[in-house]
C-alpha cells in the first residue's frame, strides 16, 4: 500500500487539521456523522433537534422579509464569497484601530454610514485609510451588516445547542458545582463551528479575531471595551434567531451574551479541531487508502498476463514435482546399491546384505511392494543372554541362585520336585554339549543346518551350571570354560 505523498505529509505537518478539512469537503455526510457522535457526549438533544444541528433536516424560520429586499447587494442578502470579500475591507481597517476609545459602542455619522453601505453594495474598492470614514462609522456599518443577514452568523440550526453550552459545569465528588467546565465548553464550540457552512465559518473567524484583538487592547485602558461588553454588543447580531423577539429571549439573554463573551476570550482555540475528531478523520482516510490498495491489487490479479498465470500454476505444482523427483532419486540409489551387492563375490557378507534386502522386500528394487520407508526411531530388540539360556535349560527355581542384577531367587517359589530329578531330566534330554564353536543338538528335534547365534561371553554362568551338575552326580563331557556359542 502506497503511503501518503510528500506533499500530503508536509500539509498535514503545517496544518494539524488537514485531515479534518479534507474529510469535511470530500465526504460531508460522513463528517457530520462523526461530529454528531462526539456532540452527543456533551449535549442532551432530542433526535429532531440533533438532526437540525447536523443539517440533515430543514429548519423553518422567518427569513422571507429579508430575502425580499433588493438583490445584487451585500446588505440583507445571504452570505456569499463575494459579500465576504467586501466585508473584509471593513475588518482589515478596524484591525488597525482597535485602540480607539468606545469602538463598537459609540455610533458614527448616519450619512457617512449610508454612503459606505452604498459603496459596498456596488462592489467598488474603498480606500478607508483616506480618512473619509471614521473607525466608529466603519464599526457601525459592520454591526449593521451582521444584523441584516437573513439568519445569524452562528445559524438558527445550532441555537438549541448554544443554550446548553453555558450550563456545562464541573463536578466534584459527583456533585455539580457552579464552576464552568471550560474545556468541555470549548470542545463543544469547536464541533459546532466545524459544522457551520464554510462561508459562515470564515466570516465568524475573522470577526472573532478582530473582537479578541479589541478586548486585548482594553487591558491597556485604551478603548474600554472588554470581552463582556463586546459580547453584549454582538450577541444579537451573531447568535439571536431572527424569528425570536426580546420577550422570547428575556430568560436567556444573559446566557447568550455570556456565551458570546466566552467565545471571544477563547477565539484562538475554538476554531481548532478536537483531538478525537482529528484521530477519527485520519483513521477514515487510512482505511480508505487500504481499501483502494486492495481493490487495485484485485484488479491487477484479474488482468494478469498468461505468463503470470503459467508461473502461478508452476508454483502450485512445485511441491508435488519435488516429492516425485525425490522418490525417483531414492529408487535409483537403492537400485545401484542392490546391483553392487549382487556383483560382490559369494561370501557371508554378501548373504547378510541379501538377507537384509529380502527381509525388507519393499526396499528391494524391482519388487512390487518397493517403496521408501520412513526413518523410524525405536529401541533395539535385545537378544537373549547366556543367563537366560541357562535359566531355560536348567530351570529358574534354584535355591539361593544369584541373578545378573545381584538378587537371589525366592526359595519359597521352588517346585516340590527334587533337584536331582529335574537336573537329570534336563540333561538326559540333550545328547551332548560341544566345545566352543559348536551348538547344542536336541535328541527330539535334529536340525541339518544350525542357525548362527550371537556369541556371548558368560564363563561365570557356565561354571555355576557345572558345579550344579557335579553336585547331582551328573558328568558333563567335553565342556570347557571358554566362550560358548548357542
Amino acid at each position: 500500500m502506497d503511503g501518503p505523498s510528500v506533499q500530503t505529509i508536509s500539509q498535514a505537518i503545517s496544518n494539524p487539521d488537514y485531515w479534518v478539512d479534507k474529510l469535511r469537503f470530500e465526504d460531508p455526510e460522513t463528517f457530520k456523522e462523526l461530529c454528531g457522535g462526539l456532540l452527543t457526549r456533551f449535549l442532551d438533544l432530542p433526535g429532531p433537534e440533533l438532526s437540525r444541528v447536523l443539517g440533515t433536516s430543514p429548519v423553518k424560520d422567518n427569513r422571507r422579509r429579508f430575502l425580499a429586499r433588493k438583490k445584487g447587494g451585500v446588505f440583507g442578502a445571504p452570505l456569499t464569497e463575494e459579500g465576504l470579500a467586501q466585508i473584509h475591507q471593513l475588518i482589515d481597517f478596524l484591525g488597525n484601530h482597535t485602540h480607539v476609545e468606545g469602538i463598537f459602542r459609540i455610533p458614527g455619522n448616519s450619512h457617512r454610514q449610508q454612503r459606505l453601505k452604498d459603496n459596498l453594495n456596488s462592489g467598488v474598492d474603498i480606500d478607508l485609510e483616506l480618512g473619509e470614514f471614521t473607525p466608529h462609522d466603519v464599526a457601525s456599518v459592520l454591526k449593521i451588516f451582521l444584523g441584516e443577514l437573513p439568519e445569524p452568523l452562528l445559524t438558527t440550526r445550532h441555537y438549541p445547542a448554544y443554550l446548553q453550552v453555558p450550563d456545562m459545569m464541573l463536578f466534584e465528588k459527583s456533585v455539580k458545582t457552579d464552576k464552568p467546565n471550560k474545556e468541555r465548553q470549548i470542545e463543544t464550540y469547536q464541533l459546532l463551528f466545524w459544522l457551520l457552512p464554510n462561508v459562515n465559518r470564515k466570516l465568524l473567524q475573522a470577526v472573532l479575531s478582530l473582537l479578541y484583538k479589541t478586548a486585548q487592547a482594553q487591558k491597556d485602558h485604551k478603548n474600554r471595551m472588554s470581552a463582556h461588553n463586546l459580547g453584549v454588543m454582538f450577541a444579537p447580531h451573531v447568535l439571536w434567531p431572527r424569528s425570536l423577539t426580546i420577550a422570547d429571549l428575556k430568560d436567556n439573554v444573559n446566557k447568550l451574551n455570556g456565551a458570546v463573551a466566552f467565545i471571544i476570550k477563547h477565539s484562538q482555540r475554538v476554531f481548532l479541531a478536537p483531538v478525537q475528531l482529528r484521530a477519527q478523520c485520519r483513521l477514515y482516510f487510512a482505511a480508505k487508502e487500504k481499501s483502494e490498495a486492495q481493490q487495485k491489487t484485485a484488479s491487477s490479479d484479474d488482468t494478469a498476463s498468461p505468463s503470470d498465470e503459467v508461473a502461478q500454476t508452476r508454483a502450485k505444482k512445485r511441491p508435488h514435482e519435488d516429492a516425485a523427483e525425490s522418490k525417483t532419486q531414492t529408487d535409483l540409489a537403492l537400485a545401484q546399491l542392490y546391483a553392487h551387492v549382487q556383483a560382490m563375490p559369494d561370501s557371508h557378507k554378501k548373504r547378510k546384505y541379501v538377507k537384509q534386502f529380502n527381509e525388507h522386500s519393499n526396499c528391494t528394487p524391482g519388487s512390487p511392494n518397493h517403496k521408501v520407508l520412513p526413518r523410524t526411531r525405536g529401541k533395539h530388540v535385545r537378544s537373549k543372554s547366556w543367563g537366560a539360556a541357562i535359566t531355560k535349560l536348567f530351570g529358574s527355581n534354584k535355591p539361593q541362585t544369584q541373578t545378573r542384577s545381584g538378587a537371589h531367587s525366592d526359595p519359597r517359589k521352588s517346585s516340590q520336585t527334587p533337584t536331582s530329578d529335574r537336573v537329570g531330566a534336563r540333561i538326559s534330554s540333550h545328547t551332548e554339549i560341544n566345545t566352543p564353536g559348536a551348538i547344542c543338538r536336541s535328541t527330539k528335534k535334529t536340525q541339518d543346518t544350525p542357525t548362527p547365534a550371537k556369541k556371548t561371553m558368560i564363563p561365570t554362568a557356565f561354571s555355576q551350571a557345572q558345579q550344579l551338575a557335579e553336585k547331582e552326580n551328573v558328568t558333563l563331557h567335553n565342556v570347557e570354560t571358554s566362550p560358548i556359542a548357542l
